[in-house]
This record gives C-alpha cells, sequence and structure tokens, in this order.
C-alpha cells in the first residue's frame, strides 16, 4: 500500500488535518509523520496507525506531498535539510504562519510543487478556514491537490499572497474575536441570574446557529439576517442601539487593522 502524503511535523494542526484525511480521503496507513519530538509521532503511530518516519528524510523520500508543520523559524531549515532529495514530482503544502512563498522557494529547488496556507484553530474541529496562495507560475494541478487536502478539515480558500495579511487578521486571528464576545455574553448572562454552564451552552449554540444561518445557500446579506431579528422598539433593537453607540462597529474594523499590520511586521521577519 502506499504512502499518499508525510507530515514534516505532526503537532496539533497536522494531527487535525491528518484526522481529517483519514476520514474523507487517506487512511491514517497512507500517511507517514516525522518530528523532532519522535515519541509524538511513536505515539500517534500507536494510536492511529500512522506510518512514523525516524526523520524528515525518510518522511521526504516516501511521499511524493509533504505538508510542512513545523514552527516557522524551523521552516526553512527544514526545507534546506530534504532539498537534496525532492523531485519533480513534489509538493510542499506549508503551514508555516508568515513565512512568504519566496522565502520557501529560497530553500527549494525551482522544480518542486509549492503552496503556502493559513490554517485557524477551528480546523481542529474540522470546521476551519484555510487560506491558500501559489506562485504566478504555479501548476494549477498542485493548487487543486493542496484545496483537496485541506478541505478535510473546513472552507478552503484561495488568496492572493498580497492579502494574506488581511486574511490573517481576519480568519487566522478571528476565532479569538468570537471567543472574547462569547465569553462577554456568558458572564453578562451569569449576571442577568443564569447559571454557567447553561448560560455558555445558549451562547455557543446561539453563535452556531447565527453562523450556519449565514453561510446557507441563498442566504440574504447580514444586514438583513440582523433586520430578521429586530423588531421595532424590541429588545434586540435596544441591544443594538447599546452596541453602536459603543462603537462596535469601529472597534472590530480597528482591530483587524491592527493585526494586518502586526502580521505584516511579523512576516516581514521570517
Amino acid at each position: 500500500m502506499s504512502i499518499e502524503i508525510g507530515f514534516l511535523g505532526y503537532g496539533k494542526m497536522a494531527g487535525a488535518i491528518s484526522d481529517g484525511l483519514n476520514k474523507k480521503l487517506i487512511p491514517y496507513s497512507r500517511q507517514i509523520a516525522a518530528d523532532h519530538y519522535k515519541a509524538q509521532v511513536d505515539k500517534a503511530a500507536e494510536a492511529k496507525g500512522i506510518i512514523a518516519a525516524a526523520d524528515n528524510l525518510e518522511a521526504a523520500r516516501s511521499s511524493r506531498v509533504l505538508v510542512l508543520a513545523v514552527k516557522p523559524q524551523q521552516a526553512l531549515g527544514v526545507l534546506h535539510e530534504i532539498s537534496g532529495v525532492l523531485t519533480e514530482e513534489h509538493l510542499i503544502i506549508s503551514l508555516a504562519a508568515g513565512v512568504r512563498l519566496k522565502s520557501l522557494r529560497s530553500a527549494l529547488p525551482e522544480y518542486v510543487g509549492l503552496i503556502r496556507t493559513m490554517p485557524n484553530v477551528a480546523a481542529l474541529a474540522g470546521c476551519g478556514t484555510m487560506l491558500l496562495c501559489r506562485e504566478a507560475k504555479a501548476d494549477p494541478a498542485n493548487m487543486a491537490k493542496a484545496l483537496g487536502i485541506c478541505e478535510s478539515v473546513g472552507l478552503c480558500l484561495e488568496l492572493d499572497e498580497s492579502l494574506f495579511d488581511a486574511g490573517t487578521a481576519v480568519s487566522g486571528s478571528g476565532p479569538a474575536y468570537f471567543y472574547m464576545i462569547m465569553e462577554a455574553l456568558t458572564r453578562g448572562a451569569v449576571r442577568l441570574g443564569i447559571p454557567y454552564d447553561t448560560a455558555k451552552a445558549m451562547v455557543v449554540q446561539t453563535a452556531l446557529g447565527a453562523a450556519e444561518t449565514a453561510r446557507i445557500d441563498g442566504a440574504p446579506p447580514l444586514s438583513e439576517l440582523r433586520d430578521m431579528v429586530t423588531s421595532p422598539g424590541g429588545t434586540t433593537a435596544a441591544a443594538l442601539h447599546v452596541l453602536e453607540v459603543g462603537g462596535l462597529n469601529g472597534v472590530l474594523q480597528e482591530a483587524l487593522e491592527a493585526a494586518t499590520e502586526k502580521s505584516l511586521e511579523l512576516s516581514s521577519r521570517q
């Protein structure tokens, strides 16, 4: 049985993709992984049945599709390490946050396929958002292959690399904004006398329901969905007035701008 995908690094995000692939596309028995912490891969091999590689070179030799899932500061070193065994058939899918295509390419032969991605934490629940970008002269088949793999953990969107920092601010950092909002609503409900566990369940399910309603085929614009909940002179209208006066819209947009600026700063260091 041939190995179809290799992981260079097997932390939480790589593990999430591995799990998603096992459910939808590539069984564990056709996956190989290497990690600096060998015990971590050995544990996954015992629990899931993936193949534990002795090192990055073995993983690179064994599979033509490689997911680069190490820390950003380790990414180029790992690519330099394996570059000598890579062929024209290889495709590198990088998860290394902030490491741009130009930097990744500098550590790879020109003939090796390369796709850069930006996942978010919701991939751990199989409901992530993953951004992908490619080089100008990239083979479209490689992007199609990467999309197929990344879709195992959620929604995948192709985005020009020039917009990746803004995309990081929206989807990469985005879950934290919603967690903060959900935490505030939960604490507010507790202040009103609702038990914490009940309050949290209400808030999380309400957020999930709102998101699911917004993404169904043919859903109206977000503003119309909001209006559907807002009766004239009602409770929602009173609450929205407080949020508008408090500047929620402006604050959220400023937060995105701050995150984008920080992403630009960090990626310039890679």
